[in-house]
């Protein structure tokens, strides 16, 4: 205590700025939209039911008991959050750089305020459409929460690590931003997002289990559904390798260039 004024320490300083910029984020994201949040959770509804309506093969002929649509739900929310931490970390220096003027206020401080935001939201999106399908009759198991939580925690540090590492890429070649954006497409294919890895012809395999979403997906509904054939190859192991990686690149890159990040 200095006067009649608390000494906060550097970690009560970093809390309350990386709140104050989670409900900043919030704002800003949807402060200007009247139906931001009706969006948010439109988006991957109707990606499950469009799907639903275009693969409908599969409800009778590969998924033995699983519906259709509880399982293009379980993969479509997951890599949505992914992706979206990773490409709004990667666009958090830019969209925040007028804050470094404050001492206190770090490019992390950004990332993790992002991250948090999306992990939050995708959470939130997940629950009421899981809800929403049990309420029309849809069958919504849930055999492992843990592991559940764990994979989508997984994810989270996956894409805040690799949005780190877009950061420092896009700070140099910006025309990068937009290749790292359509990529996004073909990783939404050849992620298990919309068929199970089964019906996949096992020539292709030995390509696509070097993809750690593709495990993490096929995880995730291995914990959903009790029935759900998993493939002894996946491993929950190299999801946490990858992810690890993916954060310790990311801290590393922009520990080395976080002063040239904030430079205008």
């Amino acid at each position: 205590m200095a006067g009649n004024i608390p000494i906060r320490t550097p970690w009560q300083i970093q809390k309350s700025v990386v709140f104050a910029l989670f409900l900043r984020e919030l704002k800003t994201r949807f402060g200007s939209l009247k139906f931001g949040y009706v969006w948010l959770l439109l988006e991957p509804m109707a990606q499950v039911i469009v799907l639903s309506l275009v693969f409908s093969y599969f409800r009778s002929h590969t998924l033995f008991g699983i519906d259709y649509p509880v399982f293009l739900a379980t993969g479509i929310v997951p890599f949505l959050m992914f992706k979206n931490i990773a490409l709004r970390v990667m666009q958090g220096v830019e969209a925040n750089r007028a804050l470094f003027s404050y001492r206190q206020i770090k490019p992390m401080d950004t990332f993790i305020a992002r991250a948090l935001l999306e992990l939050f939201l995708g959470a939130a999106v997940f629950a009421l459409i899981l809800l929403g399908m049990a309420w029309v009759g849809l069958d919504v198991p849930f055999r492992d929460p843990f592991l559940v939580t764990f994979l989508m925690l997984l994810l989270v540090l996956g894409g805040l690590g690799l949005g780190m590492v877009f950061c420092v890429i896009g700070h140099y070649v910006p025309e990068a931003k937009t290749v790292i954006r359509v990529a996004f497409l073909p990783l939404y294919l050849l992620s298990g997002i919309i068929f199970p890895l089964t019906a996949v012809p096992l020539e292709l395999l030995p390509y696509l289990l070097w993809n750690p979403l593709l495990h993490a997906t096929e995880l995730l509904r291995g914990a959903f559904f009790g029935q759900y054939h998993l493939l002894a190859d996946m491993s929950l192991l190299f999801v946490v390798m990858t992810t690890l990686v993916a954060l310790f690149m990311g801290m590393a890159w922009y520990r080395a260039m976080r002063q040239e990040l904030i430079a205008t």
